[in-house]
C-alpha cells in the first residue's frame, strides 16, 4: 500500500492511497463471496450458487463496487497508525481510479485536531465575583410573584397605566405592512415595554374597539436590525381592557404558595434561590473568562469547517430548547419574531462557535499535559449517579455499558476535573 499526503488549508490532510492489483485480489474474492452468500439463481439453494456463475450474473462492475467498499473499511486502521494523525471527523472519500481486477487509487480528507501551542496558563490569573444578593433583587422577584398572581378583571372604561390589553397590532414602515408586522389577540400590559417604552404610552386612555394610530422611532442600536434606525407606524385596534388587583405582599400571600409560614419565610427562600443561581452564574462566568484568557496567549492551528458545523448545530440545538422551554415559543415563531432565518442565526454564532471550540482545546490540552485522568472508580460512581436519575429511561440505562457511552462519560469527567483545576491555580 502506497500513502501520498498533502496539506490542504482549514487544517485538512489529504492521503492519497494507492492499493496494488496484487493487494485487490483477496478483496475481489471477499466481494464475490459475500455477494453469492445472498445470491439466488434459479436451480440453486440461496446462496449455493457457484462463484462463476454469480459472477457471470451479477457482472464485475457490482463485484468492484463492493471489492472497493471492503478494501476502503479493511485498510482505514492501517492508513490511519501510518498517519498518525488525531482526526476531528469520518474522512471525505474519493475514488480516482476504480477498474475490475485493477489496482484501487483513491483520496482520503482527513479534517485533524488543531494542535495547540499553549499559553503558560500557570501565571494566568482571574478575579472572580463575589456572589451576594441585594434587596432590590428580592423585592423584584417579589413583585414579578405577585404580578403572576394578579387578578383580571374586565373593564368598560379607558385604559390606564397597569390595566392589560388585548389587541390586534399592524406596522408599517413608509406605507407598506412589514413582513410578520401583523399580530392578532397581543396581550401587554399599559406601562410594560412592549416594543418600544413608548408604545404602550400612546394607549393609555384608549377605549374598547378604538383603532389608535403613532408612529415610533427604533433607535439605530435596536436588537432587530431589520427595524433600527427606522420609523415605524403602528395601528393598534383594542379589543378587550382588563384592570388587575394585586395580592398584598403579606402572611396570607406567603402561605398561599405553600410550605411558608410567613412572608419572611418566603423572602429567604426567594434570596437562598437566587443566591445559588447567581453562584452558578459566576462559576460560570469565571469559567469561561479563564479559558478566554488562556486561549487570548495562545497559539492555533487552523480549525476545519467541519468541527465549526458540528459546534454551530449543537448551539443551534441549545438555543431551540432554551426558546422552547424559557420563553415558551416554537423556534419558527422566535426566528419570525428576530426576522431572521436560521441562516443568518447560525452565521452570527460562527465566532462563538470557534471560541468554544479553542476552549475544548485548551482542555483536552490541559488534561494531557497535567496527566488529567479517570478512575474506574470514578466511572462507576459517575454511572450510579446516572441510574439514580434516569431510574424509568429503560433506553438511558441500557446505554450506560456501552463502551462509546463509557467513552463520552471518561471525556466529560476528565473535562470537568481540568476546569476545577484551571479554577484553582488561576484564581
Amino acid at each position: 500500500m502506497k500513502i501520498e499526503t498533502q496539506k490542504l488549508p482549514k487544517n485538512i490532510l489529504e492521503a492519497k492511497v494507492t492499493l496494488s492489483e496484487e493487494e485487490m485480489k483477496p478483496f475481489y474474492l471477499k466481494a464475490l463471496e459475500k455477494i453469492a452468500a445472498s445470491f439466488t439463481l434459479p436451480g440453486f439453494r440461496r446462496g449455493a450458487a457457484p462463484l462463476p456463475l454469480v459472477r457471470l450474473e451479477v457482472g464485475e462492475y457490482k463485484i468492484t463496487d463492493e471489492a472497493v467498499s471492503l478494501a476502503i473499511e479493511e485498510k482505514y486502521g492501517e492508513i490511519i497508525k501510518k498517519l498518525n494523525v488525531e482526526i476531528a471527523a469520518p474522512p471525505q472519500v474519493a475514488l480516482e481510479k476504480v477498474a475490475p481486477e485493477n489496482e484501487l487509487i483513491f483520496k482520503l480528507n482527513f479534517a485533524l485536531i488543531p494542535k495547540v501551542k499553549l499559553a503558560n496558563f500557570k501565571k494566568i490569573k482571574t478575579k472572580k465575583e463575589i456572589s451576594e444578593i441585594k434587596e432590590e433583587e428580592i423585592k423584584k422577584f417579589l413583585e414579578n410573584l405577585q404580578e403572576s398572581r394578579a387578578k383580571q378583571i374586565r373593564k368598560e372604561s379607558p385604559g390606564v397605566i397597569g390595566d392589560l390589553v388585548k389587541a390586534d397590532i399592524e406596522m408599517f414602515f413608509e406605507g407598506a405592512t412589514l413582513e410578520n408586522g401583523t399580530q392578532k389577540d397581543a396581550v401587554f400590559i399599559l406601562g410594560k415595554n412592549y416594543y418600544l417604552k413608548e408604545f404602550s404610552q400612546n394607549l393609555v386612555d384608549a377605549k374598547i374597539n378604538e383603532m389608535k394610530e403613532f408612529a415610533l422611532d427604533y433607535p439605530s442600536d435596536y436588537l432587530d436590525k431589520k427595524l433600527a434606525g427606522k420609523r415605524i407606524d403602528f395601528k393598534v385596534k383594542i379589543k378587550e381592557i382588563f384592570s388587575r388587583e394585586l395580592p398584598p405582599l403579606d402572611d396570607s400571600f406567603a402561605q398561599s404558595l405553600g410550605g411558608f409560614k410567613n412572608i419572611e419565610e418566603l423572602k429567604n427562600q426567594i434570596k437562598n434561590n437566587l443566591l445559588e443561581e447567581k453562584k452558578g452564574k459566576t462559576e460560570q462566568k469565571f469559567e469561561l473568562e479563564i479559558l478566554k484568557e488562556i486561549a487570548g496567549q495562545s497559539e492555533f492551528e487552523e480549525i476545519p469547517n467541519i468541527l465549526i458545523e458540528k459546534e454551530l448545530t449543537k448551539m443551534m440545538i441549545e438555543m431551540e430548547e432554551s426558546v422552547k422551554n424559557i420563553l415558551k415559543l416554537e423556534f419558527s415563531d422566535y426566528l419570525n419574531m428576530m426576522k431572521k432565518t436560521k441562516d443568518e442565526l447560525k452565521k452570527e454564532f460562527v465566532p462563538q462557535a470557534e471560541e468554544r471550540i479553542k476552549a475544548a482545546l485548551i482542555i483536552r490540552e490541559v488534561a494531557l499535559k497535567e496527566k488529567i485522568n479517570v478512575e474506574e472508580k470514578e466511572l462507576e460512581e459517575e454511572k450510579e449517579r446516572l441510574k439514580r436519575i434516569y431510574a424509568d429511561k429503560k433506553e438511558i440505562l441500557d446505554s450506560l455499558d456501552k463502551e462509546d457511552f463509557k467513552n463520552y462519560l471518561e471525556n466529560t469527567i476528565i473535562n470537568r476535573k481540568t476546569i476545577e483545576y484551571l479554577k484553582k491555580i488561576c484564581a
